[in-house]
């Protein structure tokens, strides 16, 4: 039997400059964003990471873009995973992180992801419009999403 793993957001190719730093150090890190998603990044720097690390990211020079219009220009992140680049110059490694801070997509208030499993919608959204639902809150939630509330 094999087992195939599937991300749970989709991967946007992008390279963009970013500065990354520990959140109680001074001094920022350059580095340079390969992909991302609407749960995390992956990124290319000198700079080695332990997973489970929390980190600050910051976009250098973040344009306007229609087609990822919750974009910020920083993120508060956990490293995933951290491996040196094979065939590439010395010292490079490769970077997935998750974010840990998403907005709710329906009141747009900011939540912080305290755990594995992703969440969309604030707590007090889901439970003023999973209240009413005799059935699990990711059915009630795919119904509000959809339109079927009653």
């Amino acid at each position: 039997m094999s087992v195939t793993t599937q991300r749970a957001f989709t991967r946007n190719k992008y390279q963009a400059p970013i500065h990354f730093s520990y959140p109680a150090a001074d001094h920022q890190h350059e580095g340079e964003m390969v992909d991302s998603s609407i749960g995390g990044m992956g990124f290319v720097t000198s700079l080695e990471l332990r997973p489970g690390d929390g980190i600050l990211i910051h976009m250098v020079d973040m344009a306007p873009d229609p087609y990822w219009p919750e974009a910020r220009s920083d993120y508060y992140a956990e490293v995933r995973w951290c491996r040196q680049q094979a065939g590439e110059p010395a010292s490079l490694y490769r970077v997935g992180v998750r974010f840990l801070v998403e907005t709710c997509r329906l009141c747009d208030e900011t939540m912080y992801r305290i755990s594995p499993e992703g969440r969309q919608v604030c707590d007090q959204c889901r439970d003023r419009f999973c209240s009413l639902s005799d059935g699990t809150i990711t059915e009630c939630i795919e119904k509000f999403l959809m339109g079927n509330v009653l």
